[in-house]
């Protein structure tokens, strides 16, 4: 596996950590372990790090998992902040259909910026 899942508990939120190629069966996977592992968090709060990915999706695969996360039934109320590196992001295609359909999310290059967000009330 190119992921792991980790809960920080001081913040409450799930942290989603992807390194090296994951193709988009693991992306999914990665989104449902989140969804039934934490589903009781209101709202759901989670960290995506990409700072370690090397995406080789297609463009239409990854538009398609856009549209994934904003149309799956587990992350309606999720907030989600992307973390990438300060001069690249390989998930720009997905946070952009995702982001574009609703789907909460903002784009980060420092982490303590992007819990800063996740943990402020909306």
């Amino acid at each position: 596996m190119s992921y792991r899942i980790k809960f920080n508990e001081s913040l409450e939120t799930v942290n989603v950590i992807y390194t090296g190629t994951c193709n988009l069966e693991m992306r999914k996977q990665a989104v449902e372990q989140v969804c039934n592992n934490y589903s009781h968090l209101k709202p759901l709060k989670i960290l995506v790090d990409v700072r370690d990915l090397v995406m080789d999706l297609s463009f239409e695969d990854q538009q398609m998992f856009g549209e994934y996360l904003a149309n799956h039934p587990g992350l309606t109320h999720a907030r989600v902040a992307v973390l990438h590196k300060h001069d690249f992001n390989p998930n720009v295609i997905i946070d952009d259909s995702a982001y574009n359909q609703g789907y909460i999310l903002a784009q980060f290059s420092s982490q303590s910026d992007a819990e800063l967000w996740l943990i402020q009330s909306i």
